[in-house]
């Protein structure tokens, strides 16, 4: 029989991480900002090796350096390999969430690990888990935080016997959190400098001053001796220091000013305890709560350390470093360049860092009083939040209705009237829940490029644009447009004309841009009156082969005919009002011994897609390559993602080579992609580009046949 009696802190532990973790599989989506583009990022982190999602990476470039906020797509692009995207976020935000009250535990049993009555304040974990930041959709930032105490706890748990062991571990974990996000980074390393610097500096004037013998210089030389401990500790902290100094100094080179908000915001901020503030305000009102906690407290453990007369305490560095955080939250900008929210990360560690200052070892009434008062708020905290998760959640899976319908290889743009209305609690702020939830559009088909994908805009992120001025709204026209409470007014009313409604709901309409048949007079035909067309991949204003469509580097993709279907390339872009930029070239080479359409190429060295839009059936499709160059060329061509060439070589000297493949086409379009490793070196005898002279395309049998 159950006996209540028996439980202990871990049972309740237990009880209440997976409570808290619960909200994150009962309902269908995690209410965040910008977690779904963090979902699609990594997506495209995953895919971008792929030739055949020409989309994405003509779109695209990683952005592969070592830098802060890379961990959560690291963690996610893995997770993409087992789970379905919405599955991974939620598992990953298992793992981030319910990691924070457990780091916090950690650090708590660390710096009180000698007491029995160590768990007091740690349960403060709990309400912070579920934070603003991580509602803004901060998963770097909300993994950092669990790294940030896992690497305090563990100095100080060491910092006295620090083996080479030990130190190799600290490094690891002081790593995770600057790949996490640089501000919880900034600050471990400050608080744990400040901590050693107080210890045993302290120690070493006590030690100075109880041996106080002979002239000044014996006694400097002893203070010094006492130091060396905080010398190996600067001694192992070098690299630490180096990382962060890199970091700031580049920082401040290209963001030397900072925005401030003012101090009203921060005072407002401040009492609030604005960290746990997010859909609405009512928790502003609830932590009041929390602070009259957390008050009495404080004047608990004063009046304790007055009674017992104790006046110095190693713990005390902790109220120092609280105090500091409170400093830089009130003085530091609220932003620095596109980096913004830094008073916000400060102050979600003011008042943990507070805690393990605070007398544990109080009489036990008043200590249970705290502690249930604690576990009370969590509580409380935790309800409103599911709450308001629960009812925000359907309304993001009606966003997302429409997701599956998007299709491989196309483009999707958003239209929304106000990213944070919500039928269920009215106007939710500060967080905007569904400015970024259409993100999941790009999810569930293959190469599909989000044209509002904003993390590509900033330095700081793993994807990045390949042209800032094409994967824009208003340059190139989406093949989708996601409209989220629509209205029927002038900056919406484009989208009739040129796009089809092909589903919607009470507030939202996805658009699918107008499309051609295929236009089959431009077609000829063949003896067995099969349809054939033929194209020479060269120069407009070159001489072309009889029956041939010319196709020049700037023929682009047309709805019912052909073109390139790739087209952005920002190394070769001169004219910004010219955003139809190729990453292609013309080759023309010498007349002798060759015809009008072996003369003559297509090159370039990124991926190039050319696509034909066709009836669906079996299909003959004859490439030619010839080149007059000193050297040869590599030819890899993917065919609607089917390898129909690999590893060609292109001989030089104008030697002809034709490559013959079968192709089935079920989706109405033939997408030839070709292309050639990049890694490839260039040499005398050896280029790095594919050069394409030519292409035939026979039917073979109909979709009837």
């Amino acid at each position: 029989m159950f006996n209540w009696r028996n439980w202990t802190w871990k049972h309740l532990f237990v009880v209440l991480l997976i409570l808290h973790i619960l909200p994150l599989w009962i309902f269908a989506y995690f209410p965040s900002q910008d977690g779904p583009s963090h979902v699609y990022n990594a997506l495209v982190l995953k895919e971008y090796s792929k030739h055949e999602n020409y989309k994405i990476r003509d779109a695209w470039q990683l952005n592969i350096t070592i830098f802060p906020n890379w961990l959560s797509h690291i963690f996610l692009a893995a997770l993409l390999y087992i789970f379905p995207p919405v599955m991974s976020e939620k598992v990953f935000l298992t793992f981030a969430i319910g990691m924070i009250p457990i780091a916090f535990f950690y650090f708590i049993d660390a710096v009180h690990e000698d007491k029995k009555e160590r768990f007091t304040f740690a349960w403060l974990g709990f309400p912070f888990a579920y934070n603003y930041l991580l509602y803004m959709g901060f998963y770097n930032f909300t993994l950092s935080i669990s790294f940030f105490f896992f690497s305090f706890g563990f100095w100080w748990k060491h910092k006295d016997n620090m083996q080479v062991k030990h130190i190799c571990v600290l490094y690891v974990l002081l790593l995770l959190t600057f790949l996490s996000h640089i501000a919880s980074y900034g600050l471990v390393v400050l608080g744990i400098s400040v901590a050693a610097g107080c210890i045993w500096g302290c120690q070493a004037l006590a030690e100075t001053w109880q041996a106080r013998r002979g002239n000044m210089s014996e006694m400097l030389k002893r203070f010094i001796i006492s130091l060396m401990p905080f010398f190996r500790f600067l001694l192992y902290m070098v690299p630490i220091y180096f990382v962060l100094m890199d970091y700031y100094l580049k920082s401040l080179k290209l963001h030397p000013t900072g925005n401030h908000r003012g101090m009203e915001y921060i005072w407002n901020y401040f009492f609030d305890i604005g960290c746990l503030v997010y859909f609405t305000f009512w928790h502003a009102s609830a932590n009041s709560f929390l602070l009259i906690v957390l008050g009495i407290a404080i004047l608990v453990s004063l009046g304790y350390r007055i009674y017992r007369k104790e006046w110095i305490k190693q713990t005390d560095v902790f109220l120092l470093i609280a105090i500091m955080f409170t400093y830089m939250f009130i003085r530091a900008p609220w932003s620095y360049g596109p980096g913004g929210w830094i008073n916000d990360r400060i102050y979600i560690y003011i008042l943990l860092m507070l805690a393990p200052w605070l007398i544990i070892d109080m009489h036990k009434f008043v200590r249970y009083g705290i502690t249930t008062c604690l576990i009370i708020f969590a509580l409380i905290h935790f309800g409103r939040t599911a709450y308001e998760h629960g009812s925000i959640s359907p309304e993001m899976a009606e966003l997302a209705s429409g997701a599956k319908l998007i299709e491989p290889h196309s483009t999707f743009s958003i239209r929304t009237a106000d990213g944070h209305k919500s039928e269920a609690l009215g106007r939710v702020e500060p967080v905007a829940p569904f400015i970024h939830t259409q993100a999941f559009y790009g999810v569930y088909a293959d190469d599909v490029v989000h044209m509002a994908n904003y993390e590509a805009n900033y330095y700081y992120f793993p994807v990045n644009r390949n042209n800032k001025d094409s994967v824009v709204i208003g340059y190139i026209p989406a093949d989708y447009v996601v409209a989220w409470y629509y209205p029927e007014t002038e900056p919406f009313a484009d989208l009739k004309p040129n796009y089809d409604i092909i589903h919607q709901t009470e507030h939202l309409k996805l658009f699918k841009r107008k499309t051609q048949e295929p236009m089959l007079e431009l077609w000829d035909r063949t003896e067995e009156n099969n349809l054939i067309i033929r194209f020479d991949m060269q120069a407009d204003n070159a001489e072309v082969e009889e029956n041939y469509y010319i196709v020049g580097p700037k023929t682009m993709y047309v709805s019912g005919k052909y073109g390139w279907d790739t087209e952005w390339n920002p190394r070769e872009q001169t004219n910004t009002t010219n955003w139809r930029i190729s990453p292609r070239a013309a080759y023309l080479g010498p007349p002798e011994d060759s015809t009008p359409l072996t003369r003559d190429a297509v090159y370039g060295k990124e991926d190039a897609a050319f696509r034909l839009d066709l009836p669906n059936g079996k299909y003959r499709v004859t490439n030619t390559f010839q080149s007059a160059e000193e050297a040869t060329h590599e030819v890899n061509m993917l065919a609607n993602g089917e390898q129909i060439i690999k590893k060609l070589i292109v001989p030089p000297h104008n030697e002809k080579v034709e490559k013959v493949a079968t192709v089935e086409v079920e989706n109405g379009y033939l997408a030839l992609v070709i292309y050639t490793p990049k890694e490839r070196i260039p040499t005398d005898k050896k280029h790095n580009h594919w050069i394409w002279n030519g292409c035939v395309v026979e039917q073979i049998t109909t979709e009837e046949e």
